[in-house]
């Protein structure tokens, strides 16, 4: 359980023991506590054990493992907003930082805020501006880095120093950005145009430099992704072609390519980068390609038949162990790794297109964002089986929704303000 605790909870990442059991004392007071307070028996319990064990060498794991279990075993939840962060214009996208002690907003009016988390409260700190509207935003793997997109064909790279976020360079790749994102260590950044190339740029002697002109052949990049050891990463492209490359003596190099599907709408990596899920279509057929590292060479080892019309998204869980496969036509997929083998094991449905998915940091949890039936679904891993737990519906269009720090969850809804949930045992659930 200690093992599992500090390799999936992102939270404690990179802290001393001492400091991940002071930061969970000091989160358990000023919020945690008082929300499990509200489940009831079970819920003053919980407190109960976690109060005992306060001083405890191990409190850390033991508030991580409670907490998915008072939730999985409570008969019947609903959800409680506890903030509104109001942006003008169309809200493009929010999020929380891999640590989750930050929020970021994402607005097209020049701007996105950052928020903290403080006494158990959503507090705005600070607010990053560009000239133009943005388009998008994205932290490193770490959360000390964040790089903003806009169409003023800059991006800008913000740097965390002693709570502080401080625009540390600026990048004008020359063409119109539609993604960018950091590897693992913080020290590349791959950034996608509109067309069939994406350019690499490393941090040199604290400047970041162009390194790479990454290109396919015949048409445009759709996405790029970092491995999680940053030795690789993937290019997917409409050409119906991926691309792995990896990094030899400081020179990216094209080391494997997949066969030509038609059309790929996704690639990404798992957490332990062993696999890489190719969301594709071909011949009427709709599918996930995955491939596998083996003896250092990739080989794609299983195809999943998705029989929906169009797929749109793959996402990983983060001990890598299920995979959620999203559809333009409401359909989400849950499928699980066993015994070598990815076996589908639960359907969701909406009745919009699903926009995203996103897993827990423990894996227990999922929330699926549909956008025209502008509703958010929690489900559940309750027994070994994924369930559909509690729906949060809303007015507006919904273009994001994720989890983030103890529960936490934020919806960003197209037009208005973001929003930050927590589940909350009904009132009349006596848990008996």
């Amino acid at each position: 359980a200690r093992s599992f605790y500090r390799d999936c909870h992102l939270t404690e990442r990179g802290n001393s023991l001492a400091t991940q059991r002071n930061l969970a004392i000091e989160r358990y007071h000023s919020h945690i506590r008082g929300w499990l307070t509200d489940f009831g028996d079970r819920g003053r319990e919980t407190v109960e054990q976690l109060d005992s064990i306060l001083k405890g060498k191990h409190f850390p794991e033991a508030l991580f493992f409670s907490i998915p279990k008072l939730l999985l075993n409570s008969n019947e939840l609903t959800y409680q907003n506890i903030a509104t962060i109001g942006h003008p214009g169309i809200l493009r996208d929010a999020r929380f930082s891999p640590d989750g002690k930050y929020l970021l907003t994402v607005s097209d009016e020049n701007a996105a805020k950052l928020l903290m988390l403080e006494g158990g409260q959503w507090r705005e700190k600070v607010t990053l501006r560009h000239s133009a509207c943005l388009k998008r935003a994205s932290f490193s793997p770490d959360g000390k880095l964040l790089v903003t997109t806009s169409y003023d064909r800059i991006c800008k790279i913000w740097r965390l120093e002693d709570d502080q976020w401080q625009e540390e360079d600026t990048i004008q790749p020359s063409r119109s950005v539609k993604n960018a994102s950091f590897s693992p260590d913080g020290k590349h950044l791959v950034t996608v145009f509109y067309s069939e190339s994406a350019k690499i740029w490393s941090l040199v002697d604290g400047k970041w430099q162009e390194k790479a002109f990454i290109e396919h052949s015949e048409r445009a990049i759709i996405n790029a992704q970092f491995s999680p050891d940053g030795k690789h990463f993937v290019t997917a492209s409409d050409d119906g072609i991926c691309k792995i490359w990896k990094l030899d003596d400081g020179q990216w190099e094209e080391k494997f390519t997949t066969k030509r599907p038609i059309c790929v709408t996704n690639a990404s990596f798992s957490p332990d980068g062993k696999h890489l899920a190719m969301v594709a279509s071909g011949d009427f057929i709709h599918y996930v390609k995955l491939s596998e590292l083996v003896d250092g060479t990739w080989q794609e080892n299983v195809i999943i038949v998705h029989p929906d019309i169009v797929n749109s998204n793959v996402y990983f869980s983060p001990d890598g162990r299920h995979l959620a496969k999203t559809s333009l036509y409401g359909i989400v997929k849950i499928c699980r790794l066993e015994g070598g083998k990815w076996q589908e094991k639960a359907t969701i449905r909406h009745s919009g297109s699903v926009a995203n998915a996103s897993f827990s940091r423990d894996g227990k949890f999922l929330v699926t964002t549909a956008s025209y039936d502008r509703t958010a679904k929690i489900c559940g891993l309750v027994g070994g089986k994924w369930q559909e737990i509690v729906a949060i519906q809303h007015s507006e269009t919904l273009t994001n929704a994720c989890f983030g720090p103890d529960y936490q969850i934020v919806t960003a809804p197209y037009h208005g303000s973001a929003k930050v949930w927590v589940l909350k045992q009904k009132e009349n659930d006596d848990n008996s």
